[in-house]
């Protein structure tokens, strides 16, 4: 996930990565679809801090998260956003093991992501692993492998058949490969190969948020139609991207060792228990 920003002179500075235009349209026509399979979503980490910093995405974002709570039966709707969302032209992947849906069309990427509530905190996986760049490339390898394992692309190989890439036509062909195997085999491989990523290097780590952050929720203006936010969002945002986070920043990360003395997010050094994840 990319959010905003490293210190510039000005964001006009700051290379355009996103059609802001499609990419609002976008978030509404996934919100939409959410809602109608019973998922509500709230802005969240970069597309929040623009629309509350700037009544604007940024278009120096690459991408927009939309977060919504774990609850029972998410997987049964989370098929089934996905299947929709790919029989309107979107290419959606619904990956089980992260309780995240990603969603693209062609200059769009946005994320439905699952918190899970844990005590006062609500909590993320979080492996360096899937930050590409942000480990060792073995490790890489074996946790997105793993990852295809949990991966439902809408029937055997998806709805959408022409691929936005070269990448995605591999992501395509792998994750529908091992979905012929049952998912009593493709959880034990993809614990092995989650177990295999941990002993060649890869950090396994948890994050947290105080649900006192996000547990209600308003109706906030959005491009002429209306999404739910936080209710506070600049507490936090404050939390999320610290003092100084009215200050628009250029390829940040609070993943970034550099910048966690600046997030408030929380760090847990403790893996996932993912022997415990039911995968479809």
């Amino acid at each position: 996930m990319t959010d905003t920003c490293k210190q510039a002179t000005s964001s006009e500075t700051f290379k355009v990565r996103s059609d802001v235009g499609k990419l609002a349209k976008a978030i509404l026509e996934i919100m939409d679809v959410a809602n109608s399979h019973g998922v509500r979503c709230w802005l969240n980490y970069g597309a929040l801090l623009g629309m509350i910093r700037e009544n604007r995405l940024l278009p120096w974002n690459n991408d927009a998260q939309l977060c919504c709570w774990d609850e029972q039966n998410i997987s049964e709707k989370f098929k089934l956003i996905t299947d929709e969302l790919n029989s309107i032209g979107y290419h959606a992947f619904y990956y089980s093991t992260l309780g995240a849906v990603s969603i693209r069309i062609k200059g769009v990427a946005v994320h439905i992501t699952c918190y899970w509530r844990e005590g006062k905190y609500a909590v993320r996986p979080h492996e360096t692993p899937s930050e590409p760049g942000r480990g060792p490339f073995l490790p890489q390898v074996l946790y997105w492998l793993a990852k295809f394992m949990g991966a439902y692309p809408g029937g055997l190989v998806g709805k959408n058949m022409a691929p936005l890439s070269k990448n995605e036509f591999i992501k395509r062909v792998l994750i529908s490969v091992f979905r012929i195997g049952p998912v009593f085999c493709r959880k034990k491989l993809f614990l092995f190969l989650i177990n295999s990523s941990k002993l060649f290097g890869g950090v396994f780590q948890k994050t947290a948020i105080p649900i006192e952050y996000l547990e209600e929720l308003i109706l906030y203006d959005f491009y002429g139609e209306k999404v739910y936010i936080p209710i506070k969002p600049e507490r936090l945002l404050r939390f999320i991207y610290g003092k100084e986070w009215k200050v628009p920043k250029d390829d940040w990360s609070f993943y970034d060792e550099e910048n966690k003395d600046e997030t408030g997010i929380i760090f847990i050094d403790e893996s996932w228990d993912y022997a415990t994840i039911d995968i479809i």
